[in-house]
């Protein structure tokens, strides 16, 4: 079935920008940061910060012990805030294209939640898929290095080209698997297949849509953090002129930018990621739904 690549990325962003609300789904992940920058505030606004302090609290079997545990919870908060919002996300742009209302937050947490083990199933699926073939792929480059004596080590390094366009197909699959569980209730596996077999069968298609998404999505965030990027550059020019790094100066330089920036990069990265999960359910929905099927959201969208 062929799709009209023009009309997804329309109708993704038609959904993207009508239901804001997805984009305070999308941000959940960011919330840890949020919490932890004041805390760094803290530290690099402190009088006697430096290198050397930071280096005595490394040093510190307390703060190590403190520091793992911490680690560890901010993990598990991470993954748990990645999931929620990749399973409410993906289900309010489902319902948003099949015109079900309303779209509210806490319905989209409540409702999203049912689906988090399966969805936290595709992901360790296809990471632990990934992650087999890398090792694969590593161990033989390995052993033919060893044996030609790093002839082969040559030879391969075109495939490190070929390394972004297979993390996007990668990124294709897991976000049509995850709408496969949203949308038709499939399992893990089920779902997995699903996906694979939509994106093997119809390549070109989303390797343009991720393609198109990717790098305007990079290309949107470059131009945004350009103008807090130049400041730090010349600081930086100039403690190199002068001899002496000014450690203290860059990282509450880097804390006060970071005031403005990071609510910025949090914004754009959620209108991004509720882009990208929009455009990769609308296409789902065109491939696995027959276009005689009614389509009120279209009609709901004009309105």
């Amino acid at each position: 079935m062929k799709v009209d690549i023009g009309e997804v990325l329309t109708r993704a962003w038609q959904i993207t920008w009508k239901h804001k609300v997805l984009w305070g789904i999308s941000v959940l992940p960011f919330l840890i940061a949020f919490l932890l920058f004041p805390f760094w505030l803290f530290i690099v606004f402190t009088e006697d910060f430096s290198p050397d302090r930071i280096e005595g609290w490394v040093e510190s079997p307390t703060f190590i012990l403190v520091g793992s545990l911490l680690y560890v919870l901010l993990i598990v908060v991470s993954i748990f805030l990645q999931i929620m919002s990749r399973s409410a996300a993906t289900l309010g742009t489902f319902r948003a294209e099949m015109g079900r209302q309303p779209v509210t937050f806490t319905d989209l947490l409540k409702d999203g939640s049912q689906y988090f083990w399966r969805v936290l199933g595709v992901l360790l699926l296809i990471g632990l898929v990934v992650i087999a073939f890398f090792l694969v792929f590593f161990g033989c480059m390995a052993v033919l290095s060893a044996v030609t004596m790093g002839i082969a080590l040559i030879c391969f390094q075109p495939l490190f080209l070929l390394m972004i366009p297979f993390f996007l197909l990668v990124m294709a699959v897991m976000e049509q698997a995850e709408a496969a569980v949203i949308a038709d209730g499939m399992s893990v596996i089920d779902s997995v297949k699903r996906g694979y077999e939509l994106v093997w069968s119809n390549l070109v298609s989303y390797a343009l849509i991720t393609i198109i998404v990717y790098f305007g999505i990079n290309i949107l965030i470059s131009f945004v953090a350009l103008p807090f990027m130049i400041p730090m550059f010349f600081f930086m020019m100039r403690n190199m002129e002068s001899g002496m790094m000014d450690f203290n100066g860059m990282m509450r330089m880097q804390a006060v930018f970071g005031v403005v920036i990071l609510p910025v990069m949090a914004l754009l990265q959620s209108l991004a990621l509720t882009y990208l999960k929009s455009a990769m359910m609308v296409i789902y929905l065109r491939l696995t739904r027959s276009p005689s099927e009614p389509q009120p959201v279209l009609q709901a969208a004009s309105a």
